[in-house]
């Protein structure tokens, strides 16, 4: 086993690390300063607990391999490979800035209502247009990245964007001797940006990235991604089964020409989408600039979007103007947002239902005749009168039958029974399994205020790209009441949801009941104001822990979870 890292290591003995600035499921990345000029850089490597496996190491090497044939001011430049010991370091251009992933999670968690971050028409192109060039350049070498999501796109201090971590990235035409490391018929990529080939483990080519890219465009207009589940399998497989949810009545106010233009990047059949990243770009610059036949532009890096275009963003996420040859990204500004949540639910256009028309512009034989449906009214209201009155005259005459109404009430049976959780189970919603330290749960219940369920221990304490992890309650019958708990972290911050059966996403729990946040541990009470067979207690802030080490300092810790009904 290899030994783990410290600041103030020296690697290849030129690059002292600083600190961890990032972590993934297999590898890290440290700021570090290259002494020999005086700069900083990034410096990136496995884990330590697969660090010993011969086939990802060969896989990082890879990475590696194929940055350092790409020169492209749209993706992060390799500057350095030191191979040292048991461990390979890939030293690239340290990228002042965040991912997209950061940029979207942390605007929702702003928002008062953490509602989805939309980015507007103009900053979406710009993003889209700047990951374009830089696949435009990846598949001319023949490389196809495989990965493209929010969490691979970094958007710099200066406003540019780059495409990074091309750590399962593949040869388009690799020749016979050519061994892969992935099997063709396993998924290689994140869940919910794969490509339908990748889901049947087809052949690729450069078009599954423009179906990947199309679904993170997707995500910045709408502020979800079209295809949700239970689980990864889930929601890969439902690209093979439907298209995408329709995105213009998710994002009004985005040229409609936008919205066609990411619907073609996610058509099932690659040969129906755009063939490369260069007719992605000149179809964004051209729904942007609303004309269908504007000219390809040049593949310089010139993302610039036409002068004095608003950019329609819901709200303001601050990427200062850039600073080199990359073009300046479109200013933020804020539009409202619809108060109905219309990622989860499209809501149709419809005439609406004051607006009809004035019946004598109605052919005359299709209007009313007042006089008639009068008559016809009256005539039976008055035959329900007297069948009411015969009908309470014969139950009145039959012996032991009272015509008091209140024997259908008595009539409906009416749970009393205690309120009891009957189950808990923990809940990661973007997890892997969907839990988080399942072992743990029985400790909320086991009336011993000494133990605890915590969760894992996160570099970020609004746990990265994870919208929170937390605890599902089942009750023995729908309730309302008030949720007890002990916390043990600070600062903290806990939203509660409630509903009648349990949800298949996050997303289907609704708005949460009730959200608590407090800046010490102690006991915390929740109402649950709707009747509720199960009731979600999800963390969404965690504080530091000494639990934790200091590259992943963050667990949020509960104990004695406890519902009262009233």
């Amino acid at each position: 086993m290899v030994a783990s890292l410290k600041p103030e290591a020296l690697i290849g003995g030129r690059y002292r690390l600083d600190r961890s600035i990032a972590a993934g499921g297999m590898a890290e990345v440290w700021l570090a300063t290259d002494i020999q000029l005086g700069r900083q850089v990034a410096v990136k490597y496995l884990k330590d607990h697969i660090a010993d496996d011969e086939t990802v190491v060969e896989r990082f090497r890879r990475e590696a391999q194929a940055l350092a044939k790409l020169h492209h001011e749209n993706i992060v430049p390799i500057y350095d490979i030191v191979e040292e010991g048991h461990r390979t370091f890939v030293v690239m251009k340290f990228v002042d800035g965040k991912s997209l992933r950061e940029v979207l999670d942390e605007a929702r968690r702003k928002d008062p209502e953490h509602r989805p971050a939309r980015l507007g028409a103009a900053l979406t192109v710009h993003i889209g247009r700047s990951i374009a060039f830089a696949l435009q350049h990846a598949h001319d070498q023949g490389i196809v990245h495989r990965d493209i999501k929010p969490g691979n796109i970094l958007i710099s201090s200066g406003g540019k964007v780059l495409l990074t971590d091309f750590g399962i990235a593949k040869a388009m035409h690799g020749g016979e001797t050519e061994t892969d490391l992935t099997n063709q018929n396993i998924m290689m990529g994140t869940a919910k940006y794969l490509s339908p080939e990748q889901v049947r483990g087809r052949p690729l080519d450069g078009r599954a990235d423009i179906y990947s890219l199309g679904l993170v465009l997707y995500e910045c207009l709408a502020g979800n991604v079209p295809f949700k589940g239970q689980n990864d399998q889930a929601i890969a497989l439902q690209r093979l089964q439907r298209d995408p949810t329709p995105l213009a009545p998710l994002c009004p106010g985005v040229p409609i020409l936008l919205t066609e233009v990411v619907h073609k990047m996610l058509r099932r059949k690659p040969e129906s989408r755009y063939a490369n990243g260069r007719e992605v770009s000149s179809a964004l610059q051209a729904a942007l600039a609303g004309d269908p036949n504007a000219p390809t532009p040049d593949l310089g890096g010139n993302t610039r979007t036409p002068a004095g275009m608003d950019p329609l963003i819901t709200r303001d996420i601050p990427i200062p103007p850039q600073r080199d040859l990359t073009p300046e990204p479109p200013t933020i500004a804020s539009r409202p947002r619809p108060t109905r949540d219309d990622s989860r639910d499209i809501e149709r256009e419809q005439t609406p239902r004051t607006n009809r028309r004035p019946e004598r512009a109605l052919p005359r034989s299709q209007q009313t005749n007042r006089s008639r449906s009068m008559l016809a009214v009256g005539l039976l209201v008055l035959a329900v009168l007297v069948t009411s009155w015969l009908l309470w005259s014969g139950l009145r005459s039959s012996p032991g039958v009272s015509p008091t109404p209140t024997d259908a009430a008595a009539a409906a049976p009416v749970d009393n029974s205690p309120v009891t959780v009957v189950g808990l189970r923990s809940y990661d919603p973007n997890g892997d399994d969907s839990t988080e330290n399942e072992a743990m749960v029985t400790a909320l219940s086991d009336g011993n205020p000494a133990t605890s369920w915590a969760t894992l221990c996160y570099q970020n304490e609004y746990f990265g790209s994870k919208r929170g992890v937390g605890i599902v309650m089942q009750l023995s019958r729908p309730a309302t009441g008030q949720v007890k708990t002990e916390v043990r972290t600070s600062p903290w911050r806990i939203e509660v949801f409630g509903a009648q059966s349990l949800p298949e996403s996050l997303e289907g729990w609704g708005e949460p009941l009730k959200v608590n946040n407090g800046t010490n541990s102690g006991p915390a009470t929740f109402d649950v104001t709707t009747a509720s067979s199960h009731v979600l207690v999800l963390f969404t802030q965690i504080g530091p822990s000494s639990q934790c080490s200091n590259a992943n300092p963050f667990k949020g810790v509960l104990s004695e979870l406890s519902f009262t009904a009233g």
